[in-house]
């Protein structure tokens, strides 16, 4: 998606703070505040839920409750030994557009940067719902390439060009990809390299394109600067990051841990710090001054020529789950590679990498309605073996189920131990995807955890047994 120094790099952001888990002993649902990428043992260990009080504000914002509110939720509640669950309140960050990202909760955007409607088919069944990027100079995308789309049940954000303008009424576009991409990276000039584009200059042209198109959100991708503070490609004297979040309403970065550990020194200080996507998204809902969304990009193949370094599948569910449990609002694949050549579908050359990337997107879309509702703060206490790995976690729920989303969040194995507050009695949690559960007593239950791993857990209230 992003080109320096020929890695590439991607990420989108939305919404409200996320979280974050202490290294030995926290509560599942709030965010970590490590501001620097070397800090190995700062995690976001404790799963403290965010607000998750998102969204713009606008009268026709779609709002959720969730909770145990319903009448068999109370029942299931009723009991001593099950906590009641509290109904909170929950606002789509993307409500605020009458033909923006739908609201449908069961709806979550997985996107892909910059692939051509010939890869629309093979897109569609990686599981992928949103083209972004596509612009009258790159993979443009006519009419007839949107249709094609909305065949496969694919939206797109497009730049809002003379291609883009042509198809305004066209409701497979969902937003307007703003030029250029990773502005806040040093800009090419005269076979060198300038300053960034001006904060201002992006918030002029945001509401340049409102004022063309005030039905759509804008998409505003920023680099890797967002988790890096020491990135070598924002040049010398660049603004703040924060300062370029105003300019979106979808605010996107990128990094890819894994690439970097074939790039140059700069780079190699961030090689396999895998949890920068879920600290960008920290940064950018911190950042954020109206509740944007927040999306992030993700790395699946080993992008630049002449490297041997990229993710494994393990890594890339990794990076994908800890920014979901700090409440990225979606996510965007870079799936091209320059290994050995260009090709711009080269997840499609490691099928591992397609087989796992589309087991991780269905099993999104399977969670969607609870990714899209309000986290639960202070239920859940998350404690790890292991300091220097801690657990990051993220407390939903629907109906009589309560989910606690967990991944490890540094280098390292451990043991996670679970405390589920005013849970008294004994069941079992189940792991999702995994075809087992763990056995819960007194409201606690432990799970092993290998490095890069994700274990998701549905705790159903009404089998909880209180004798």
């Amino acid at each position: 998606m992003r080109t320096w120094s020929g890695i590439l790099f991607l990420a989108t952001v939305a919404g409200s703070i996320g979280c974050s888990s202490q290294p030995e002993h926290g509560t599942a649902g709030a965010a970590s505040d490590a501001s620097i990428v070397e800090d190995a043992d700062a995690g976001t260990g404790s799963s403290s839920a965010s607000d998750g009080a998102v969204g713009t504000g606008d009268s026709t914002a779609l709002d959720v409750a969730v909770g145990m509110g319903d009448a068999s939720a109370s029942d299931a509640a009723a009991s001593s030994c099950v906590p009641a669950i509290p109904q909170l309140p929950w606002k789509s960050p993307y409500a605020g557009w009458s033909r923006g990202i739908p609201v449908d909760p069961n709806f979550f955007p997985v996107s892909v940067w910059l692939q051509g409607s010939w890869h629309a088919t093979e897109m569609q069944k990686l599981g992928v719902n949103v083209y972004v990027g596509n612009n009258a100079g790159t993979d443009a995308l006519a009419a007839s390439d949107l249709a094609t789309l909305k065949g496969l049940g694919i939206y797109a954000i497009v730049g809002q060009d003379s291609v883009g303008l042509a198809n305004v009424n066209d409701t497979t576009i969902v937003g307007w990809w703003m030029d250029p991409d990773e502005p806040d990276n040093a800009q090419p000039v005269d076979g060198g390299y300038g300053p960034p584009v001006a904060p201002s200059t992006l918030v002029s042209r945001h509401d340049q394109y409102k004022a063309a198109d005030p039905t759509r959100p804008v998409y505003v991708g920023l680099g890797q600067g967002v988790a890096y503070d020491n990135w070598e490609g924002r040049g010398n004297g660049a603004p703040p990051e924060s300062q370029y979040v105003p300019a979106g309403d979808i605010v996107d970065f990128d990094i890819y841990p894994y690439n970097n550990c074939g790039g140059d020194k700069n780079e190699q200080a961030t090689c396999g710090q895998f949890w920068l996507n879920a600290f960008g998204v920290d940064r950018l809902h911190q950042w954020s001054d109206r509740g944007q969304a927040v999306w992030t990009d993700i790395e699946t193949t080993i992008i630049s020529a002449n490297t041997t370094t990229g993710p494994t599948p393990a890594q890339t569910r990794s990076e994908v789950w800890l920014a979901l449990i700090h409440e990225a609002n979606g996510i965007t694949y870079f799936l091209d590679t320059w290994n050995p050549s260009f090709r711009e579908d080269g997840i499609f050359a490691d099928s591992a990498m397609v087989t796992a990337v589309t087991a991780l997107n269905a099993q999104i879309k399977s969670l969607a309605p609870e990714l899209n509702s309000a986290s639960i703060p202070n239920l859940v206490d998350v404690t790890s073996s292991n300091a220097a790995a801690p657990i990051d976690a993220l407390v939903k729920a629907n109906g009589t189920s309560l989910y606690v989303f967990s991944a490890v969040s540094r280098a390292g194995t451990t043991t996670g131990s679970f405390a589920v507050r005013g849970l008294t009695g004994h069941g079992a949690a189940t792991v999702l995807g995994e075809s087992r559960s763990v056995a819960m007593t007194g409201g606690k239950f432990s799970d092993d955890f290998a490095a890069n791993d994700v274990h998701l857990y549905r705790i159903d209230l009404t089998t909880v047994s209180c004798n």
